[in-house]
């Protein structure tokens, strides 16, 4: 949270950015009392060249009491309540004095500044002479992992700082995206109304991430941050993905040129070009420095220069390589479409195609309430016959009303049957409707009836017990 998350509300907290040298410090410090309680203990790679931090991030995965039930009975930094969680114990253990639950599986914490800094470190740190005075904290992200792949995905994730933010608006024209659970292909058709229920998960390995992007994985790269942005920047654009587009007044004329090419992508084929993602890209690129130099600086500069305006694939190619390389996943992108498509043809077809199919009273004259209701009688029991598969009125379609391989409804099919037995479903049904409401009057009446002898014995009784008054 860049260091902020105890700067405001009722009780602030001073936490004034960290020097490298103190960064490293507190991090190596927390790192090293966090252990004790998890066999795994890592912060992500830094970005690059940074003057200075806002918070520390720390990933942990394996605590040593879950791990190693053993070891616990002489543990001497056992969390001091049983039902304290795993992130609750970490707190505990760095002393926070104040922490706040961000996300399942994530804590911030504020921990003091520390007293004991080397004197090369201390002399190092210059602040304000008006806050000087303040007590002084660090921010402090914990993150529990609950497996050893989540744990190697999130430092991945995490890694270079806003290196995902470049590389986002390098994947979001190809359907492909990365969050804090793995790497996703996005389905177009669900897309804009779904953004979460569209991406399908291909890996959350790195190494094969990378290997698909065609992104160099030497060690040196992944453990070490960049010198500067600009070799962050090189090093992303040997993506192979990677493309400069057209600005739009040279996208029109090339669009005019590609008419006849119907693979050719312009940039409205991309999510990223929409106004959601414009929006998003907009906040992106006036919080995160590093994305606002590659957008304004490096992008502009390799147009000019002409590099990486060839393009390289469209967002089927990528899909139908993706399905090659990542074994389930086109299965996987299949079921969610086919689920996707007949819940939503469910959802639409009884208003759009069964009961606009059923004809309506004289245009322009309201229909009388007795109309209205058979016509819903109707409608209802044509949306149970169709629908649900419920023939219990004795009329069922002569032919199937799904397609076998899609499972969708023919929707032609279904207005045809709809126009030849509207009106003898209308007439079942509301006979059927009408006798069942016969039989419940009849209950009614029976049960009234009933009470009516009731209460008249009950009255005769009571009658027969007053004294006589002669």
């Amino acid at each position: 949270m860049g260091g902020l998350a105890f700067s405001s509300g009722d009780s602030p907290l001073y936490t004034p950015r960290m020097p490298p040298a103190v960064y490293r410090h507190v991090l190596d410090s927390c790192c090293a009392k966090l252990r004790e309680l998890y066999l795994v203990v890592a912060a992500p790679v830094p970005g690059p060249a940074k003057a200075d931090y806002g918070d520390i991030d720390i990933f942990m995965a394996w605590e040593r009491n879950v791990t190693s039930p053993s070891s616990t009975s002489t543990d001497p930094l056992k969390p001091p309540s049983p039902s304290i969680t795993p992130l609750g114990a970490a707190a505990h253990l760095l002393n926070a004095e104040r922490a706040i639950k961000t996300k399942p599986g994530a804590m911030s914490i504020a921990i003091p500044w520390p007293n004991d800094l080397p004197d090369e470190i201390a002399n190092s740190y210059t602040e304000d002479h008006d806050d000087a005075t303040k007590p002084r904290y660090i921010q402090v992200d914990i993150h529990h992992c609950d497996s050893l792949e989540r744990f190697h995905w999130t430092l991945f994730r995490h890694a270079h700082g806003d290196i995902w933010n470049v590389l986002g608006s390098i994947l979001r024209p190809f359907g492909l995206t990365a969050d804090e659970v793995g790497f996703y292909i996005r389905i177009p058709e669900i897309e804009p109304l779904n953004r979460k229920q569209a991406k399908v998960l291909l890996t959350n390995n790195p190494s094969d991430t990378l290997d698909f992007l065609g992104l160099k994985q030497d060690q040196e790269l992944w453990e070490e941050p960049f010198a500067s942005a600009e070799d962050l920047f090189e090093y992303a654009a040997t993506c192979r993905l990677f493309q400069i587009r057209p600005l739009p007044d040279e996208e029109n004329d090339i669009n005019a040129k590609n008419d006849d090419n119907p693979d050719h992508t312009t940039a409205e084929d991309g999510d990223i070009e929409s106004s959601v993602s414009n929006s998003r890209s907009r906040r992106t690129k006036n919080l995160r420095p590093i994305y606002r130099k590659w957008v304004d600086e490096f992008i502009p500069a390799c147009r000019q220069a002409g590099r990486f305006t060839t393009q390289t694939a469209t967002r089927d190619s990528v899909r139908s390589e993706a399905f090659n390389r990542f074994p389930g996943a086109q299965h996987a992108y299949e079921s969610r479409l086919s689920d996707w498509r007949k819940e939503r043809q469910r959802q639409s077809l009884f208003r759009d195609v069964i009961k606009p199919s059923i004809p309506e009273g004289e245009p322009g004259k309201p229909q009388p309430p007795a109309e209205q209701h058979w016509r819903s009688t109707a409608a209802s029991a044509l949306k149970k016959i169709i629908m649900q598969d419920d023939y219990s009125l004795g009329i069922r379609p002569a032919a199937p009303l799904r397609d076998s391989n899609s499972g969708l409804y023919d929707e032609d099919k279904v207005r045809r049957f709809v126009d030849e037995h509207w009106e003898w479903v209308g007439c079942v049904a509301w006979k059927r409707s009408q006798g069942r409401y016969a039989e419940k009057l009849a209950v009614q009446k029976g049960a009234r009836g009933a009470d009516g002898e009731a209460a008249d014995g009950k009255a005769n009784e009571k009658a027969d017990e007053k004294p006589d008054e002669k």
